[in-house]
């Protein structure tokens, strides 16, 4: 009799099982159905650097979603997908229909939108890929572009190479490459302080003392990790490696290149750098130095020490394990895009991949994330390179006036969209410059 009732309860649990999958199948299914009716299979790109009509078809992993950049169709596309780089505070698409999910591509550093750090305007997205990895999805090793890039002997010196190569040529073991001189870490101030104790090969547009051979002159901004440019910059022991602005996880070409070519970085940028390099002692770290004296001293130490040099190139040396560093690895080998080494095939792809991130995150999501300031962390006020006797950068002021307005920026805009309606441009900057003239934004 006993062997019947646990029978019975077997066969109960077996059907209550079978029930709740059915359930939840038809759950799925009317989900579906209904986003599908609500059009929520339209992605709209909301942004002016699409300047030509586009209208594709994106098959995603089982989704199909149609992709426009046509404002006539705002009334039903599901999501709207920003790109941060040339975001106007002027242009959003108010009043914001109640299940219309946005979606914030941003790779840069907040140099040319300075209310993008604040969770006031962050807020307002549901899904964000940015450089970093609290993102939804992370682009924080998009600058490169294959992990064998790390160990590979393409381009790779040895330092003894690099010895002849700087007494033929009568170079320098620093090399510089920088074409922006006004960035908001200070790059080239710390820069020209170093060149005071050591000699600095600087080539491109900032601070220049020496020319690039004419063929790499004509373009190497949109070549940046060519076959020419690298074998140039491996004769150099040191590359400078400053980013433009301080953000977590915001990891450019400055630091990835030097360590394709065999160059070991100085590098200053990303607080969290250390946990993406491909070995504990990858690159040389500014913050390590009291000054930009005490760099030099320990460059001139490394430059004429074989030992102490090599120390720093297990990523070439260890053939066995190029990238001793799991969570790197870990990184480039699950990350959900592919980058090239061809500027525009990169670019393509990557905006590609975000277009099938938000169509299935549009279509099956029933309750849509919010963004916070992890997704976009950079500190404020903005971080620079330590000069000598605690001096600030040049146009130090400047940007940290311009992060402040920033604020402001971003204060007004979660008010106007909270308020939820269309606004013009000159009421926007009527309303900004009484915030900023009354200081309502500290």
């Amino acid at each position: 009799m006993r062997l019947w009732r646990k029978r019975r309860l077997l066969i109960l649990i077996i059907c209550c099982i079978w029930l709740c999958s059915v359930a939840l199948i038809y759950l799925l299914i009317v989900t579906r159905e209904d986003n599908i009716r609500d059009g929520e299979h339209q992605l709209l790109w909301w942004t002016n650097d699409m300047t030509w009509s586009y209208d594709e078809l994106r098959h995603c992993a089982g989704e199909t979603c149609r992709v426009t950049n046509n404002r006539q169709r705002l009334e039903e596309a599901r999501s709207i997908l920003f790109y941060g780089s040339n975001l106007k505070t002027f242009d959003f698409p108010l009043p914001r229909r109640g299940r219309q999910i946005w979606g914030l591509l941003h790779e840069e550093s907040p140099r040319n939108v300075p209310f993008a750090p604040y969770t006031e305007f962050l807020q307002h997205f549901n899904y964000t890929s940015t450089f970093s990895r609290h993102s939804n999805l992370p682009l924080t090793t998009q600058y490169l572009p294959y992990a064998s890039d790390l160990g590979m002997l393409d381009f790779y010196r040895s330092f003894e190479d690099k010895d002849v190569v700087q007494f033929n040529e009568e170079i320098s073991t620093v090399v510089f490459l920088q074409t922006d001189c006004n960035t908001m870490s200070g790059r080239e101030d710390y820069v020209q302080e170093l060149m005071k104790h050591i000699r600095v090969d600087s080539y491109g547009g900032c601070l220049r003392n020496i020319d690039l051979p004419a063929s790499l002159q004509r373009d190497y901004l949109n070549n940046l990790y060519s076959d020419e440019l690298l074998r140039f910059l491996a004769r150099y022991k040191f590359m400078i490696a400053i980013e433009n602005g301080v953000c977590e996880d915001y990891i450019t070409e400055k630091y990835w290149r030097p360590l394709m070519a065999g160059i070991i970085p100085i590098y200053f940028g990303s607080p969290s750098i250390r946990d993406w390099e491909p070995h504990k002692n990858s690159a040389i770290y500014i913050d390590d130095f009291p000054n930009a004296s005490s760099l030099a001293s320990h460059l001139v130490h490394v430059g004429q020490n074989k030992t102490a040099y090599n120390s720093y190139l297990s990523h070439k040396l260890n053939r066995r394990q190029p990238i001793a560093n799991p969570k790197l690895l870990h990184e480039l080998l699950t990350r959900k895009y592919q980058v090239n080494r061809g500027n525009q095939k990169e670019e393509l792809s990557l905006f590609q991949k975000f277009e099938c991130f938000m169509c299935r995150r549009t279509a099956w999501t029933r309750t849509p994330r919010t963004a916070n300031r992890n997704h976009y962390s950079c500190p404020l006020p903005p971080a620079y390179a330590p000069l000598g006797r605690q001096k600030e950068p040049k146009f130090g002021s400047d940007w940290r006036s311009m992060m402040n307005v920033g604020r402001c920026q971003a204060q007004l805009l979660d008010s106007l969209f909270r308020a939820n309606r269309s606004y013009t441009e000159s009421e926007f900057e009527r309303r900004l410059k009484q915030m900023v003239l009354q200081d309502l934004c500290n």
